[in-house]
C-alpha cells in the first residue's frame, strides 16, 4: 500500500465513519427517516449505522437505481434540509467512487494528497449543492457527474499544465463507475451499438460507455469517427495510439488530440443524456 494512502483524506473519512456510527442516536435517526418513508421495514433496517448502509448498498446493487434513487434521494432532500448526518451518509455511500476518481487523475510528478484533497472537497460539494427540486432518477451517477465537473475543474486550475489529460481520464472513470445496464436493455444496446459500427462487447461498466456513445451519435454529439476513437480505445482489446495512427493515416499524437477533443464534447453533453436516461 502507497504510504501516501495511509494519511489520506479518505482513510480519514473511514476513520471519521466509525465515530459517527459509534455515537449514540445516529443510527436511530437515519433507521427512522428510512423506515417512515417505506424505503425499508423495520425488520430489515439494522439499529447499527454501518450494517445500515451496507444493507442499503447491498440491495443497491441487487435492484440497481430504482432503489439507490429512493435512499439516496431521501438523504439529499434532508441534507438540502440541514441535516449533516444525512449529508455523511451519502458521502460515505459515494466515497468508493471519489477514491477511484482519485487514483485515476493522479500524475507523475503530483501529490497524492493534493489530489485526494480535491475530489474530497468536489465530493462534499456535490451533496451539499444537490438541487432538492431535482427528481430523484439516476442520483448517484448524478452526483458522480457533478464531482467529476468539480474535480476537473479544480484540477484544471491547480495544473493547468496537464488538464487534457485529466478530462479523458477522468471520463473514462466516469463510465467505468455507472451503474450497471440492465440484462433486457443490454441486448437492446448490442444491436444499437453493431448498427452503429461500435465494437467490443457492452457488459458492465463498458455498456453504459457504449450507452452514451450510441445517444451522442443519435443526438449528433459526436461523430462516427470520434465515438469509435471513444469506443476502441477503452475496450478491454483497444488498439494502443500508434497501431490506431498506423490504421487511420495519422500520427499518434493526433489520435491523442481527436481522442480528447472527443472526450471533452462527451463530458459537456453528460448532464444532458443522464437526465434523458
Amino acid at each position: 500500500m502507497d504510504a501516501a494512502w495511509d494519511v489520506s483524506v479518505f482513510s480519514r473519512l473511514n476513520i471519521e465513519w466509525e465515530w459517527v456510527c459509534a455515537q449514540s442516536g445516529n443510527a436511530q435517526r437515519v433507521r427512522g427517516w428510512l423506515v417512515d418513508a417505506a424505503v425499508l421495514k423495520a425488520a430489515e433496517a439494522p439499529e447499527d449505522l454501518g450494517a445500515l448502509l451496507d444493507v442499503l448498498e447491498e440491495r443497491s446493487r441487487r435492484e440497481g437505481h430504482p432503489f439507490s434513487d429512493v435512499w439516496l434521494g431521501l438523504l439529499l432532500q434532508r441534507a438540502g434540509q440541514g441535516e449533516e448526518l444525512a449529508a455523511r451518509v451519502v458521502v460515505q455511500a459515494m466515497l468508493p467512487a471519489a477514491v477511484r476518481m482519485a487514483a485515476r487523475s493522479v500524475r507523475t510528478g503530483e501529490e497524492f494528497s493534493e489530489i485526494y484533497q480535491v475530489v474530497a472537497a468536489a465530493l462534499w460539494q456535490a451533496v451539499r449543492s444537490y438541487p432538492a427540486q431535482r427528481a430523484a432518477w439516476q442520483v448517484a451517477r448524478h452526483l458522480r457527474l457533478e464531482m467529476w465537473h468539480h474535480t476537473s475543474r479544480d484540477l484544471k486550475r491547480e495544473f493547468a499544465s496537464s488538464g487534457a489529460l485529466l478530462d479523458e481520464r477522468v471520463a473514462a472513470g466516469l463510465m467505468a463507475d455507472c451503474d450497471p445496464v440492465a440484462e433486457a436493455h443490454a441486448g437492446l444496446l448490442e444491436a444499437a451499438a453493431a448498427e452503429a459500427g461500435l465494437v467490443g462487447g457492452v457488459d458492465g461498466a463498458r455498456g453504459e460507455l457504449v450507452e452514451l456513445l450510441v445517444w451522442a451519435l443519435d443526438q449528433k454529439v459526436l461523430s462516427h469517427d470520434a465515438a469509435a476513437a471513444i469506443a476502441d480505445h477503452y475496450r478491454e482489446d483497444g488498439p494502443d495510439d500508434r497501431t490506431a495512427a498506423r490504421a487511420a493515416g495519422m500520427s499518434p499524437a493526433a489520435v491523442r488530440q481527436r481522442r480528447s477533443r472527443a472526450v471533452r464534447q462527451l463530458r459537456d453533453a453528460a448532464p444532458r443524456w443522464a437526465v434523458a436516461a
